[in-house]
């Protein structure tokens, strides 16, 4: 299912060709971005450049749910794999930041993006645009590593669920939002399914694993209703340790 422009994808062949210029400007910055986001996207981009993921890698690509993952090859008790989350990195930054996986076309990469899109509420969220808009950015991040890195066994992951409740405890606070959250995130998943279903692509529905009988982040798996804890953790790799493992 190719969604990517010809110029989207004739810019990543001139770009994924050589090692140089694998990362993004030190300078580039995205729309709506804070300046507690844009710090950290380049504090860990710095990180990268410094330790580029190499060949034959298991790439866990994401934002702050998956760096705070930490190591993952204890997790799974394997040598290869390469934490590529970015605390606060949304869709579009991520899209920015492919040519080193393109680069080093990693075995198998695992997908947790979105969230970011829509928490902080900054963009006014609009029923009929926004989940397709922010899927479509998601695939078009698969669509794109597929292109240059043909046989990399990718899985999408769906968007977890938050806790407005415990956010407000352990943080103090609570972005306003005038579309409930939950249902954003609802919905965003719907297409995420939808067009993985369509386009054969392998997702894994993470969302039903951590979500409460009232629509919210179970408490005993989140640190503060976002980030998940050791428990949250463990759910999630017993979840995909046969696709890591196989």
């Amino acid at each position: 299912m190719a969604r990517i422009s010809a110029l989207f994808a004739c810019l990543f062949l001139m770009s994924c060709g050589s090692q140089k210029d694998l990362y993004p400007d030190k300078e580039l910055s995205f729309p709506n971005q804070a300046q507690w986001q844009f710090d950290a996207y380049h504090k860990r981009i710095n990180e990268f450049r410094q330790n580029p993921i190499g060949y034959n890698k298991i790439v866990f690509l994401g934002n702050s749910i998956t760096e705070g993952g930490g190591n993952w090859n204890d997790r799974f008790n394997i040598s290869n794999a390469v934490n590529r989350g970015i605390t606060g990195d949304f869709t579009v930054s991520m899209l920015a930041r492919l040519k080193e996986i393109c680069y080093y076309k990693p075995l198998k990469l695992f997908l947790l993006i979105g969230i970011n899109d829509i928490f902080d509420g900054v963009v006014p969220y609009e029923t009929e645009k926004t989940p397709k808009r922010i899927a479509q950015n998601i695939f078009d991040i698969v669509d794109s590593i597929r292109y240059h890195s043909k046989k990399t066994e990718i899985f999408i992951h769906t968007l977890l669920p938050v806790n407005e409740e415990e956010f407000r405890i352990n943080r103090g606070f609570y972005p306003e939002h005038d579309y409930p959250l939950e249902k954003q995130i609802l919905e965003i998943n719907s297409q995420i399914l939808e067009l993985g279903i369509k386009g054969r692509y392998n997702v894994i529905d993470l969302h039903t694993l951590f979500v409460n009988k009232e629509g919210k982040m179970r408490k005993e798996l989140a640190k503060d209703g976002l980030h998940l804890n050791q428990n949250g953790y463990e759910k999630w790799c017993t979840r995909i340790k046969e696709h890591v493992e196989n």
